[in-house]
């Protein structure tokens, strides 16, 4: 019993009523969550964690389940109270399943540790490792789906993720890679028994203009400027390939209706380039040599000299003094080339190669940072039609020249709509949180007019263990407060990811078999 409470009950003993010395004796010490990120105290995470052991027994004790159940509609109601009171109203983190989730509990006992840790939201990945997140017995896309098997062919992870989440007032969110479909694209064979690799398919893949597809293409070894390690399992598709519209505009429709609260569009960008390829300067490099893509930057010619003009920009990544005379000498009914967005020049007389070269490079730029958001708005539509709300994680420096290029990932968060939630990945890695902060505030400043801005954060909790895949940031802790300090507008933050919080248990999630 609590020393306080005993010595209140003797100190009073004379002067109060036998029913109230007892109600006082009886008070237990309030342990649900402390400070500003509503974290449960251990007593409450043993209490919960006992009753879910009991409950998901080989022989479950069915009195145990009731108590389980009860106890999380209990945290469910706690964690809503403190959200409400605390600056962050929502804090959510970004979650991989995997095949072994499905074993009895096991979902509950992951769902539990989330909110146990303040979070009231979660982002399911929906596309892990090329494989998809739908039963194999209603999976139409091109991908395959993660639990694979006969046994297995109803099970939903996705569908359960949602409702387990939901029991313990989280909100839900399906997690969808965007442009990068995974090496597991179209691997296997469709319900018809043709493979899924068709030509299609094949044209759906992003190249440059050396026929080098994202495949082909791997990102240096060892940590890039944000501290990512390289994911070597991509597979980037062209935006404007049909095929590729149409693969992932039927995932999300099924992903849709499932109802989650919400879907975030990740990997809404270009693969980012190997090695001194990370800056891209010469339209060569760019990703924009797919058939589709090609064929739409042509047309975006408005006379033929524009359109000549333009193969040969493209072909050789530059145009010479004798491309000029030899479109003129072709098209000599047309006084000069033209296509759309070309600027007009001051020049009085014939405009100075300086000028084409730099009009054809924003062309293609332009044209880069277009497809990327028309995809974009093409496959969200099952989602905001339904009006799922949709969000975008991006890079704050995606869409940043670098000298006289681009960075290669190519990311138009600039053009990005207030229709969409914006989630910028603020991954600075300088030891402290100025840098993190600061990629923060310049997304605040240049988002449209009532767009909300909830950035994602990379890092550790103070009393956790830190890891390699997060040691150059501060703790989380300190990530937001610096947030809160600079940004008070900003009330919903997440943390990438989850599976880091707890090594040993998502590798034995991982791993196991099912």
């Amino acid at each position: 019993m609590n020393i306080a409470i005993k010595l209140l009950a003797t100190l009073f003993t004379i002067s109060l009523p036998t029913y109230l010395i007892s109600v006082l004796i009886s008070v237990k010490p309030i342990s649900a969550q402390v400070g500003d990120f509503c974290q449960f105290e251990e007593v409450a995470i043993a209490e919960k964690e006992n009753l879910r052991l009991a409950a998901f027994a080989e022989k479950a004790d069915s009195t145990k389940l009731k108590d389980y159940q009860a106890l999380v509609k209990k945290h469910q109601q706690a964690l809503k109270d403190c959200r409400q009171k605390s600056w962050l109203k929502t804090q959510g983190v970004w979650l991989r399943l995997y095949p072994c989730d499905l074993r009895s509990g096991k979902l509950e006992e992951l769902m539990d540790k989330i909110v146990e840790r303040g979070y009231n939201q979660v982002f399911v990945e929906v596309t892990t490792n090329g494989k998809v997140l739908l039963p194999r017995s209603e999976n139409n896309t091109a991908w395959d789906s993660l639990v694979n098997s006969e046994k297995y062919e109803d099970a939903d992870l996705l569908k359960l993720a949602i409702a387990k989440g939901r029991e313990r007032g989280l909100k839900v969110h399906a997690w969808v890679f965007t442009m990068n479909f995974g090496l597991g694209y179209a691997k296997g064979i469709e319900r018809n028994g043709l493979p899924k690799f068709n030509g299609d398919r094949q044209n759906a893949i992003a190249r440059n203009a050396n026929g080098d597809t994202t495949v082909s293409v791997i990102e240096s070894l060892g940590k890039n400027n944000e501290g990512e390690i390289p994911n070597i399992d991509q597979l980037f598709i062209d935006p404007y390939n049909y095929q590729a519209q149409n693969d992932l505009y039927k995932l999300v429709s099924e992903v849709a209706k499932r109802k989650p609260d919400g879907i975030a569009f990740d990997y809404v960008r270009y693969k980012r380039g190997a090695g001194a390829a990370s800056v891209v300067s010469n339209v060569r490099y760019l990703w924009i040599y797919g058939q589709a893509s090609l064929q739409a930057l042509r047309d975006r010619a408005q006379n033929l000299q524009g359109r000549e003009l333009i193969i040969r920009f493209l072909k050789q990544g530059f145009v010479t003094p004798n491309d000029l005379k030899a479109v003129k000498k072709l098209y000599p009914q047309e006084d000069a080339p033209l296509w759309q967005g070309l600027r007009p020049t001051m020049a009085t007389k014939e405009p100075p190669l300086s000028y084409w070269q730099s009009e054809l490079w924003r062309l293609a730029v332009g044209h880069a940072f277009v497809g990327v958001t028309y995809y974009l708005n093409t496959v969200s539509k099952p989602a905001l039609q339904q009006g799922i709300p949709s969000s975008i994680a991006f890079f704050s420096d995606g869409n940043q020249p670098v000298g006289g290029g681009f960075d290669s990932r190519m990311q138009p968060w600039h053009l990005f709509s207030r229709a969409y939630e914006w989630r910028p990945m603020a991954y600075a890695a300088c030891g402290k949180p100025n840098c993190i902060v600061a990629q923060v505030q310049k997304v605040v400043l240049n988002a449209p007019l009532g767009a909300k801005v909830s950035p994602i954060l990379v890092g550790q909790w103070q009393d956790l263990p830190i890891n390699e895949l997060v040691d150059q940031r501060p703790s989380l802790e300190l990530q937001m407060q610096s947030i809160r300090k600079e940004l008070p507008t900003i009330s919903a933050i997440s943390h990438f990811a989850f599976g880091w919080q707890n090594i040993p248990l998502t590798r034995s999630r991982q791993f196991c078999k099912l």
